[in-house]
């Protein structure tokens, strides 16, 4: 009987949340509600941090799945030839618009194992802080090569986790050169619809931060999550305190 009952409250318990919606966060350190995803959505683990239901499977918990990257971004990005002008060509013109923060590179199982490479989109990475940026700011796709963003400069500012909560660190902010795409095809944190579009957090471009250039860390500090919330802000690079446009190796 006192097994029984314990079963019936550990159901009754685990039936309290319900299932998240797709592409909503699933797991995490901290994160408290449902872990299962509704039909046809699996929740895959991203880091120790964030998981989210992505397509596929019938809504199992992220301890069931082999870690996947959130946001792939070097996988589908070509090597180029030759490298961008610093001024870059960003259609954004200097605005303040909502982002979303992710990050790349060292230890990612699902794209680049590091991102410190001549075989990102723009051919060449620098000396600072870099990330990729979502398509629809970079301004072209998969296998175009060097977009109008590279070389862009862009100051990015923390405030909350995925569920809006205030991250620790709330208003940090740093500089970082766009370097890398991160593309939308199967990726819904980087397929927004133009800059008016807004991708599931509500963010207008994501900013795949890269780990090996010190960005990630630089952003993320002890905020304790791996998805991050927040405003980017296209700045001179004069402000930036890496080298601009540049091979390094």
């Amino acid at each position: 009987m006192l097994t029984n009952t314990i079963i019936l409250l550990a159901t009754a318990a685990t039936s309290a949340f319900a299932a998240q919606a797709g592409y909503a966060q699933c797991g995490g350190k901290g994160f408290t509600s449902g872990t299962t995803c509704v039909s046809g959505y699996t929740c895959k683990f991203s880091n120790a941090y964030y998981s989210q239901c992505l397509p596929g499977g019938s809504g199992s918990p992220a301890t069931t799945v082999a870690p996947a990257k959130t946001s792939p971004t070097t996988k589908a990005a070509a090597p180029a030839s030759t490298k961008a002008a610093s001024s870059g060509g960003s259609s954004s013109g200097g605005a303040t618009l909502k982002a979303s923060f992710t990050e790349y590179g060292a230890g990612d199982s699902f794209g680049s194992p590091n991102c410190q490479t001549t075989t990102t989109a723009c051919g060449y990475y620098t000396s600072g802080f870099n990330a990729a940026v979502s398509q629809n700011e970079f301004g072209v796709g998969p296998g175009a090569g060097a977009g109008p963003a590279c070389g862009t400069c862009w100051k990015l500012t923390i405030e909350t986790d995925s569920s809006g909560n205030a991250v620790s660190n709330a208003g940090n902010s740093i500089v970082v050169e766009i370097t890398n795409l991160c593309p939308a095809s199967g990726n819904p944190l980087c397929a927004q619809n133009g800059l008016s579009g807004t991708n599931q957090y509500g963010a207008n471009v994501n900013f795949d931060t890269c780990k090996d250039s010190g960005a990630s860390a630089a952003l993320f500090g002890n905020s304790g999550v791996g998805l991050g919330l927040g405003t980017a802000e296209q700045v001179s690079c004069s402000a930036y305190a890496g080298s601009i446009g540049s091979v390094v190796g």
